[in-house]
């Protein structure tokens, strides 16, 4: 009777063991994706940009208007990398993921120039894993300092 408890009990820990694991690398990858974004975002590459944003995304900017989809998103943010005053970086602060790693969010200030006026915030983003395996952006939305 021992055996198949101490069996069991080592299954068990294994399993927690690999569970835990998969949980820290997906946290990993999920920042390494906030920050890869952040990246593309200085480098005002419109492409690059909207690699990290999911084909159904909503997204609500500093004004609190929401957009829907990723052409949409194509529209807004294009004219906003041609600006050659517009700037624009963020920190991520938190991130996690649920259990089955297929949702994710990360949190954390951003600053930068938009229409050259300084601007600051918080920001939430909600990711979503891809079946390519790639995080992508379903849900972002940033909120002006003092609001």
């Amino acid at each position: 009777m021992r055996k198949p408890v101490f069996t069991l009990t080592l299954i068990a820990t294994v399993a927690a063991a690999i569970t835990l694991a998969v949980a820290a690398d997906s946290v990993a990858d999920i920042k390494k994706a906030d920050a890869d974004w952040n990246s593309a975002a200085q480098g005002k590459n419109v492409e690059q940009f909207l690699s990290f944003i999911g084909h159904d995304a909503y997204m609500s900017g500093p004004d609190g208007k929401w957009i829907h989809g990723k052409e949409a998103a194509r529209s807004m943010w294009s004219s906003m990398l041609a600006d050659p005053n517009f700037k624009l970086s963020w920190t991520a602060e938190s991130a996690d993921v649920s259990k089955d790693a297929t949702l994710g969010y990360t949190r954390g200030t951003y600053q930068g120039t938009l229409g050259g006026k300084p601007m600051s915030g918080v920001y939430s983003t909600v990711w979503k894993k891809q079946t390519d395996g790639k995080w992508r952006v379903a849900v972002d939305i940033a909120s002006p300092a003092g609001q």
